[in-house]
């Protein structure tokens, strides 16, 4: 869970995996801590009551961070984004949370996260960084963010003396969805701190899975010459692509009142 000890460590230490907001209205780079938990599977109805648990007791108890943006894949994986502007917001990180939790009944307080660590398998950490450069955010979207309840992500790990033309061949995807007026968003995610300085995260959504398909199948129509001759320069220099799938969790997300 998004306990202390985590955060204490300060190198909280990027996956992508994130969250799948479209972000139309922030057109620069953002840092992003990054809490990751794997759900025990036989135990999984005991972390989600848990985690609910843990937001109401940090909105309770006033927790002063802005906003942490919770989402979920289908196997189990939990992602907890927390915006920051530079690294030194992490050296204050433990002080924030253990105000907030000072207010707390110690009680209630080491039950709660004795519950909720029980039904953890394991949990990480890392700083991703949301890419203005990379992401394509449409002129016209299909969907408006909060129509966005399905969420694919793609990893892609790369050879790492081919990150410049990795990054090079993005930038060329963006532009050719930015020509053709694709009305479907991506976002992607570069790897700040905390993981394999080689991944790179894709982050898309849709209504639902159905929608996702269909859209995916249509935008391919528009682009589909072009798009095959970046993926024969680009294939060349990946070394795996790992597919996931879920949906954002507004109700394990925190927002500051």
């Amino acid at each position: 869970m998004r306990k202390l000890s985590v955060f204490s460590i300060l190198l909280l230490s990027g996956l992508f995996f994130l969250t799948t907001k479209s972000f139309a209205q922030e057109m620069k780079d953002q840092l992003y801590a990054v809490h990751m938990e794997k759900a025990k599977i036989d135990m999984w109805g005991q972390y989600e009551s848990t985690s609910k648990q843990w937001t109401d007791m940090m909105t309770e108890a006033g927790l002063d961070i802005p906003s942490i943006q919770a989402s979920q894949r289908n196997d189990g994986v939990y992602y907890y984004l927390i915006p920051i502007l530079n690294y030194a917001e992490l050296d204050n990180m433990q002080s924030v949370f253990n105000s907030a939790v000072e207010k707390l009944d110690k009680d209630k307080w080491g039950k709660l996260m004795e519950d909720n660590n029980s039904s953890i398998e394991n949990s990480k950490d890392f700083v991703v960084k949301w890419s203005s450069k990379y992401s394509y955010v449409p002129k016209n979207p299909r969907i408006k963010p909060e129509e966005g309840k399905f969420i694919h992500w793609m990893f892609f790990t790369y050879k790492t003396e081919k990150r410049k033309e990795v990054l090079g061949l993005l930038a060329d995807w963006k532009a050719l969805y930015d020509k053709n007026n694709i009305p479907d968003g991506y976002s992607i995610w570069l790897m700040d701190m905390g993981m394999d300085n080689n991944m790179i995260v894709l982050t898309e959504s849709a209504k639902d899975g159905a929608s996702f398909y269909t859209n995916s199948k249509e935008n391919s129509e528009k682009v589909k010459d072009e798009e095959s001759k970046l993926w024969e320069k680009f294939s060349p220099n990946i070394l795996s692509i790992e597919e996931k799938y879920g949906k954002p969790r507004p109700d394990l997300s925190y927002t500051k009142k």
